[in-house]
């Protein structure tokens, strides 16, 4: 009798142990969600967390009504555009007959970028210069016939760094201390081996 209720017991240990959430979700059993960039109905074991369109995403995991992981979640919980994207339409619920649609996002201008956008806008939207880029010209929005432009972003001179939106002229592009320690490090290299030889 005892060993039916210590294989028992270890049986339930055993089965409680290998519950987990879905692949792509995180979170303890009995309270899953998917993780951010995904959406799902279900994110227990067993459930399907799917990952939104490119570019697109989703707010922080959440079992809210409105949140990645519901039981109405779909397409249109991906409603935001991630780092470096811009957002040409946004997400849209199904509606008369026509499916949820995530929001549509498109890669910002070589050299330009933004911390991810949660509304329709256009590709003003790429404010921000990404690293080893400086602003020579702001973003401009389009209005009035003025056509939409990104930030306008050159590479920093040869030597120099910048962290993503830090620098507003080629000045702020500051001199890469790698570099320059590993040409130091060369020179002397080759001054002790002349010398030596």
């Amino acid at each position: 009798m005892n060993k039916t209720l210590l294989l028992l017991a270890f049986v339930l240990f055993a089965s409680y142990a290998n519950a987990q959430c879905a692949t792509n979700a995180q979170g303890n059993v009995g309270s899953c969600m998917c993780n951010q960039g995904y959406y799902g109905v279900n994110a227990e074991n067993g459930g399907t967390c799917n990952q939104c369109p490119a570019g697109s995403t989703t707010a922080s995991p959440s079992l809210s009504a409105g949140g990645n992981t519901n039981a109405s979640a779909d397409l249109s919980v991906c409603n935001q555009c991630q780092a470096n994207y811009y957002m040409t339409a946004a997400a849209a619920a199904a509606s008369n007959g026509n499916a949820a649609t995530a929001a549509q996002c498109s890669n910002c201008p070589t050299g330009t970028g933004n911390n991810g956008v949660s509304s329709q806008g256009d590709v003003s939207q790429c404010n921000i210069c990404q690293a080893n880029y400086y602003q020579s010209a702001a973003a401009v929005a389009a209005s009035n016939g003025v056509t939409a432009s990104a930030v306008t972003c050159q590479s920093c001179p040869n030597g120099s760094t910048s962290a993503a939106g830090a620098a507003q002229q080629a000045s702020d592009c500051q001199s890469n201390q790698t570099t320059n320690s590993k040409t130091l490090l060369v020179s002397l290299s080759i001054l002790l081996f002349s010398i030596f030889m």
